[in-house]
């Protein structure tokens, strides 16, 4: 946990407005410290085909177990009583602490169970029941996802790089990737998708959109800014998309989070560019 919680902490430091957003993540960092999460996946190799041919590990033949052990982590949120740690939180969060108090583990690992099937009926009733939004069940329910994944993130990623994932999607849960950003290898610094959702990060090839597959450069552009000299931001004018990327050498950096540079998203409303894969929206 330290690690995550520093590196907030030093994002934070340079970027002061994003404090209440930062807040919420330190609160997840703390309140899930203890959690159980997925500690072995099985049987990898038998469905490296599918994998292979395109399918993200979460739509695989695998059950990884993750609706049980993420509705579990949601679980250990719902039944926080510690009041101490979500006391600086905006009320409206605090007000989602208290409304999911009353569900079941069963429900929790319900409302994971929609949130991968994108049954946004079922969320939407759930989250009216709690007089909440739907984003915020979501995002909790990710945040769930990501902690429960934890355990074997490193595995997971192994077998990712292993068998070359070259697509804009997420490898493990199929959404869209959130941000970019660029990291020292062995083959030297490569460029690296992001996803907001389940925290996945794959290799991707250094010149391309990741949403439209487009490679021609006439059509891509880049924004830069001389208030955030380690982002940039990626356009693709084929799509009309944009990519927030991290450009500092900090391997640790909270820059490549998509909550980390929300500030660039208002800078990009009404541009005709839209966003795609983000969990945290302006």
């Amino acid at each position: 946990m330290g690690n995550a919680l520093e590196a907030v902490e030093k994002w934070v430091k340079s970027h002061p407005y994003l404090e209440d957003i930062a807040a919420l993540n330190t609160v997840f960092e703390k309140m899930l410290e203890n959690c159980d999460t997925l500690m072995e996946v099985h049987n990898m190799d038998s469905i490296k085909e599918q994998f292979m041919s395109g399918t993200p590990l979460f739509l695989t033949d695998i059950d990884f177990g993750i609706e049980n052990k993420a509705g579990a982590v949601f679980y250990t949120i719902c039944k926080n009583n510690d009041k101490s740690l979500t006391a600086e939180l905006p009320e409206e969060v605090q007000n989602f602490f208290e409304a999911v108090k009353e569900l079941s583990q069963d429900k929790c690992s319900s409302i994971i169970k929609a949130v991968f099937e994108d049954d946004d009926k079922f969320l939407n009733e759930m989250a009216e029941n709690l007089g909440a939004a739907k984003e915020q069940l979501e995002y909790f329910a990710w945040v769930s996802i990501r902690k429960a994944l934890s355990g074997i993130k490193a595995d997971i990623e192994k077998f990712i790089s292993d068998n070359l994932w070259q697509k804009g999607i997420c490898p493990v849960c199929g959404k869209m990737a959130s941000t970019a950003f660029f990291k020292h290898t062995k083959r030297g610094r490569q460029r690296f998708l992001h996803c907001d959702h389940c925290g996945t990060e794959w290799v991707y090839k250094r010149i391309g959109c990741p949403y439209c597959e487009n490679i021609d450069q006439k059509k891509m552009s880049i924004k830069d800014s001389d208030d955030e000299p380690d982002m940039r931001i990626d356009l693709c004018h084929k799509c009309n998309s944009y990519l927030k990327t991290y450009i500092g050498e900090d391997n640790n950096s909270a820059g490549k989070e998509g909550w980390a540079s929300i500030h660039l998203d208002i800078l990009m409303k009404d541009t005709g560019f839209a966003a795609k894969g983000s969990l945290v929206k302006p």
